[in-house]
């Protein structure tokens, strides 16, 4: 060995040794990324999940960082880091295999009520021009078909739970064409241009920044945009709430939109639940008979301990008012009403 190599490698390996230069064959014991977007780390069998299968496109940004957190679907609890579009879980049983991280049901959680009461959610029969899932009986157009296939499938989508439809986004409050599936909404977005036509719905937000004034404005946006078998489930169990779906939805055939304003609330929380009065001002806007102004009370809930559930309105105690009274001043009694409920 010449002196001149010599000596750079006895100097490479005393500066090694002081930590000055990094050996190209170190691997880090947990590889992390930070997001400096949502302020949000994502480590390990986590990051490489989201690396590996659609990362931004098909996940969104973190929003929480990981944590031990209960599932409903089992009660199991689980390492879960929550993401713009879904939740990862870590599945330790399943070591060594594709299934160490799943996806979140969040499809079905956020529409636990309506195989009950919504049309779309019912069994269906193979309909001409679909591919059939007989697993759920339902069809899927092949636009929406083809997506599932190239991206993930049934590891990342799961089947579809109902017939394509449409709805209000909660995201943008525009209404599109959609699918519901276990763990995803399939969105058409005409506006956009291919391949961004397809869009994931951003359900993870949907679930963790869920808040009792959100709920009363997705349910009244919903009403506005007669997207009606989606406002109706807004209600925690609205088949023993409210009047049967059909009947419920005639009521607001003459409402063409409703402008909400919400007033202070504040969050109780005993006995795994959470319950919030919120005040509100409503200004009706119908087809036929003009204007008509309510105030009142509305009762929301949620699960307490159970970190995958949203708000729902539980109850409320409306007037009309009469009196011509501004926002402001019907706020406050408002805040009476939910002060005495």
């Amino acid at each position: 060995m010449r002196k001149e190599a010599l000596h750079l490698l006895i100097a490479a390996i005393i500066l090694l040794g002081l930590g000055l230069i990094d050996c190209p064959d170190t691997v880090k014991a947990e590889d992390s990324t930070y997001f400096s977007q949502t302020g949000h780390t994502v480590s390990g069998k986590f990051l490489n999940y989201w690396r590996s299968n659609g990362g931004l496109a098909a996940f969104g940004y973190p929003i929480t960082d990981a944590q031990d957190e209960p599932d409903s679907e089992n009660s199991q609890v689980y390492l879960t880091q929550w993401f713009e579009r879904n939740s990862f879980q870590l599945h330790p049983e399943n070591a060594g295999t594709k299934y160490e991280v799943e996806l979140g049901l969040l499809g079905k959680r956020l529409t636990q009520n309506r195989p009950e009461n919504d049309p779309a959610f019912q069994p269906a029969s193979s309909k001409s021009g679909f591919f059939f899932f007989p697993q759920t009986h339902h069809n899927v157009s092949s636009l929406f078909y083809t997506f599932w296939q190239n991206n993930g499938s049934l590891d990342r989508l799961g089947f579809p739970i109902d017939e394509e439809q449409r709805e209000t986004d909660p995201a943008t409050g525009q209404v599109f064409q959609l699918q519901w599936f276990e763990r995803a909404r399939l969105e058409f977005h005409p506006e956009n241009q291919p391949p961004y036509h397809l869009e994931l719905g951003l359900l993870g937000n949907e679930i963790k920044k869920s808040s009792p004034s959100q709920i009363l404005q997705l349910f009244y946006k919903s009403i506005s945009n007669q997207t009606y078998p989606q406002a109706y489930n807004y209600w925690d169990n609205p088949t023993q709430n409210l009047p049967p779906y059909s009947q419920w939805a005639q009521g607001y055939a003459d409402t063409a939109a409703v402008t909400l304003t919400t007033g202070d609330y504040r969050i109780d929380v005993g006995a795994g639940n959470a319950y919030a009065p919120v005040p509100v001002v409503l200004v009706a806007t119908h087809l036929h008979t003009g204007k008509q102004t309510f105030y009142g009370c509305y009762i929301t809930h949620k699960v307490n301990i159970q970190a995958d559930q949203t708000w729902f309105i539980s109850r409320a105690s409306i007037k009309e008012d009469l009196s011509g009274a501004s926002v402001s001043t019907l706020l406050l009694s408002a805040a009476n009403i939910c002060a005495n409920i």
